[in-house]
């Protein structure tokens, strides 16, 4: 299993990672939206992680999930993987990300677990709580060598219908994983 790294409103399940090196792909305007993000303004129904990888590498199945943290005192928090949407309508949404030798991912909470979130966010708030983290990650898997070359990933998140955030922009896996570990860290899909 991967380790993970915390930085201000983000989680990057990036095994090994340097939280300084990841920080300095994470556009300041992200990081100013997600510092004022309150709770209300999650809608579960159009909760995204997106990521944008190298042709040859993906999301592991099952490996795309959100943390959601409501509170400051006995916080709630919820663990949720994220399933695969891969609808047309849902890429195009991404297609000003899209570059030559990537491909972009698209994921959405199940039905169920945004009828959950939707229903613990509406108890939340009429407890008159408001405060939010959230957190994105993508454990990834290889078809193929992995090669020599950089390994540029972009991870995006979207909280409601407005546009998606771009969470880490082309941080090179190479920078935030030592080359011994790379290859277990970043498997054979199976």
């Amino acid at each position: 299993m991967p380790h993970s790294c915390i930085f201000l409103l983000v989680l990057m399940l990036l095994p090994g990672c340097s939280s300084l090196r990841v920080m300095s792909h994470v556009p300041l305007a992200t990081m100013s939206r997600l510092s004022a993000m309150k709770l209300a303004e999650i809608d579960p129904a159009q909760l995204r992680v997106a990521a944008r990888m190298p042709d040859h590498i993906e999301p592991r199945w099952g490996g795309v999930k959100v943390n959601i943290t409501m509170g400051t005192k006995e916080a709630s928090k919820m663990d949720l993987v994220l399933e695969p949407a891969a609808e047309p309508q849902e890429l195009s949404a991404l297609s000003q990300y899209q570059r030559p030798g990537t491909r972009l991912w698209s994921y959405r909470l199940s039905a169920a677990d945004a009828a959950h979130l939707q229903r613990t966010i509406t108890a939340a708030g009429s407890s008159g709580q408001s405060s939010v983290s959230i957190a994105a990650g993508v454990d990834a898997c290889r078809r193929g060598p992995l090669g020599s070359q950089p390994l540029p990933t972009t991870t995006f998140l979207r909280t409601d219908a407005g546009g998606f955030l771009v969470l880490a922009e082309d941080l090179d896996l190479r920078s935030v994983v030592s080359e011994s570990d790379l290859a277990s860290k970043v498997p054979a899909c199976d």
